[in-house]
Order: C-alpha cells, then sequence, then structure tokens
C-alpha cells in the first residue's frame, strides 16, 4: 500500500506506535483516531478496519528491508558475497526497528497466509538463491545440506535474537539493555564466520 498524503502517514505512524505498545488486540480503532488527533469518520474513511490499517504497518515495517533484499538478491552478486550484506541489512533494521519482529508475529498468529504474499510482492523468492547456489556449487541436496534448512537457519540467527529481546535482555544480559545490543552488533561478524564454516564443509569448495 503506497502512502499517499500526510494524512494517511499520520495514521499509521499512530497505528504502529499503539500496534507496538498495547499490540493489534490491545488496540482499538478509537484508540488510533484519538492518538492521530483527528475523528473516527476521517479514519474510517482511509481505513475501514483495523486489520487492513495493520496491513499498511506491515508493509512499511518489512519495506524498510526487504525491498533491498530482493533487488540484490536478483542482482548479478553471488550468493557467498549476498549473505554477509543480507546479515548486516536485516540486524541493522531490527536494532533501529524492534517492533518488527512483534509486527511478524502477531500478523503470523492472526493472518498467516499474507505474510507470504506480501513477501512475493516485494520481490523476495528463495528460488533465486537457491538457484545462486546450485550455480555457484555452495550448497546443494546432492552434496547434503539441504539449501532450505541453510536459509530457515540464517533467518533464525539473525531473526530469533529480536524477537526474544526481552527474555535474552533478562536472562543473559540481566537487563542491561546496552549489553545486549552490543551483543546484537557483535553477530554481525559473528554469523558470517558460521556460514562460512557451514560452506567450508562442503567438498565442492
Amino acid at each position: 500500500m503506497v502512502l499517499q498524503t500526510e494524512t494517511e502517514e499520520k495514521i499509521v505512524a499512530s497505528a504502529e506506535k499503539l500496534f507496538y505498545q498495547k499490540g493489534k488486540a490491545g488496540t482499538s480503532m478509537q484508540d488510533i483516531a484519538d492518538d492521530a488527533g483527528m475523528n473516527r469518520t476521517l479514519l474510517n474513511y482511509y481505513y475501514r478496519s483495523k486489520d487492513q490499517l495493520f496491513e499498511a504497518v506491515f508493509r512499511k515495517a518489512l519495506g524498510r528491508f526487504v525491498p533491498s533484499l530482493a533487488a540484490m538478491l536478483h542482482s548479478d552478486i553471488s550468493f557467498e558475497e549476498y549473505v554477509p550484506v543480507m546479515i548486516e541489512t536485516v540486524i541493522d533494521t531490527m536494532i533501529d526497528n524492534p517492533q518488527i519482529p512483534i509486527f511478524v508475529l502477531q500478523e503470523l498468529s492472526s493472518n498467516p497466509q499474507r505474510m507470504p504474499e506480501i513477501i512475493r510482492e516485494m520481490g523476495i523468492n528463495p528460488a533465486v538463491a537457491m538457484k545462486k547456489m546450485a550455480s555457484e556449487g555452495t550448497l546443494s541436496v546432492e552434496q547434503g545440506i539441504d539449501p532450505r534448512q541453510f536459509i530457515i537457519n540464517l533467518l533464525s540467527l539473525c531473526i530469533f535474537p529480536f524477537a526474544a529481546r526481552p527474555v535474552i535482555t533478562d536472562i543473559l544480559f540481566e537487563g542491561d539493555n546496552e549489553a545486549y545490543l552490543s551483543a546484537m552488533k557483535e553477530r554481525k561478524k559473528l554469523i558470517p564466520q558460521i556460514v562460512k564454516q557451514i560452506m567450508m564443509q562442503n567438498p565442492s569448495k
């Protein structure tokens, strides 16, 4: 969804803030109208339902990093070169926008079919990554490593620490948010090292 007016931008900004603070279920359309400083009638003119508004917020969240990663994936860059850039992009985005994992989990819970549709619309196609891996001899089922498992592991390494941020911060870093953020930045170097070790196990490398 393309935001076309300042009013729409204001509505989505209020919704984003409230969904992050109170969750989708805990936020009403009236809450959003009040925060945006407008009446409910005007809000309904732009967004007829909370679900429609959540989709706008969700698209905005994914739009911060998914299109750029998709464009890079479809470029001439090798998969081996792509991986560290993808890791850095995802981690930096999650640090700057800690609400994204929450939006993703809420969306997966309430409307699991919509997220794959939006991701595909934004240009992400795992088949392109797997084709790159196969053509470069990076990873393949025939070589003993399922590329799908590799992609799942890679995404988990990048995203899970942010989805579980409250628990990780409290248990592993004794509530020290700065120490947690420092550790997340360190992962931009750590995860590529893990990936490189996996690739080095590939007999074709």
